[in-house]
């Protein structure tokens, strides 16, 4: 039998700059130490290391990535990270306010300017906190012949229907098939997080980047093709949930 490893939050620090690095690493720990959470926070200088620790499979909850960076920037390591490992939440931390606008193309977690990071750095910390521990209780629970799994649902990018059986695409490139309905599956998800494509597909709207012409563009590189019917509502449907990612204060410079 395996060793237990109690759960502990992994954090990443990469920035170029020390002392911003070492500034922010301090507080990150004083807050966990403070709130009695196990925690892990490693800081990078370098962006290529950090990317290729992700691309190794090293496993982060929440980044912190400064976006003028040499090697890659942090919009640069944002796109890729989002391809490997798209549950990791980002902050970015900038000294130009300007770059905020562009962030919403990475959907980051939060946007934190440096001349703010003291006042808002606690706030981010416990927000980002709270999402992940919700994740943890946020599941569907697939069975077949194989037996069960328990799938997060930010971990589910579409469910397919193929005659009896439903397929689950994972954010891992990995699927799950089970036997059941899309309207039976659909009920046992969140239906503010989960739109129909068409009749034959489910999709998760927070691994939606884009619409293009009639193509749903998804995080994992996928696309699902829309039909004219409901092109318009989708579009709405998205822009809504975008929108109320935004009112939320998820992608904004204030708290």
């Amino acid at each position: 039998m395996g060793k237990y490893t109690a759960w502990k939050m992994k954090a990443a620090i990469c920035d170029d700059t020390v002392e911003d690095a070492e500034f922010m690493e301090k507080h990150i720990k004083e807050y966990f130490m403070k709130k009695s959470i196990p925690y892990e926070c490693n800081v990078y200088q370098s962006s290529k290391a950090l990317w290729y620790e992700i691309e190794d499979g090293q496993a982060f909850d929440l980044l912190f990535l400064d976006i003028e960076m040499q090697e890659l920037n942090g919009f640069e390591l944002a796109a890729k990270i989002q391809e490997t490992a798209p549950d990791i939440l980002i902050i970015f931390v900038s000294a130009y306010e300007s770059y905020v606008y562009k962030s919403f193309e990475f959907r980051p977690f939060r946007f934190i300017p440096k001349q703010q990071m003291k006042s808002m750095i606690t706030q981010a910390l416990e927000a980002a906190f709270r999402e992940i521990v919700s994740r943890t209780s946020e599941v569907y629970i697939a069975e077949n012949q194989q037996g069960i799994e328990k799938i997060p649902f930010r971990k589910i990018v579409y469910i397919w229907r193929e005659g009896k059986y439903l397929y689950i695409e994972k954010t891992d490139a990995t699927r799950c098939k089970v036997r059941s309905s899309l309207k039976k599956i659909s009920e046992k998800l969140p239906e503010d997080e989960f739109v129909w494509v068409d009749r034959g597909y489910l999709c998760n709207l927070y691994h939606v980047k884009q619409i293009k012409d009639n193509q749903m563009v998804l995080s994992t590189g996928q696309q699902l093709y829309i039909g004219e019917r409901r092109l318009a509502q989708l579009k709405h449907r998205i822009m809504e949930y975008w929108q109320a990612g935004t009112d939320n204060g998820k992608w904004s410079t204030n708290d």
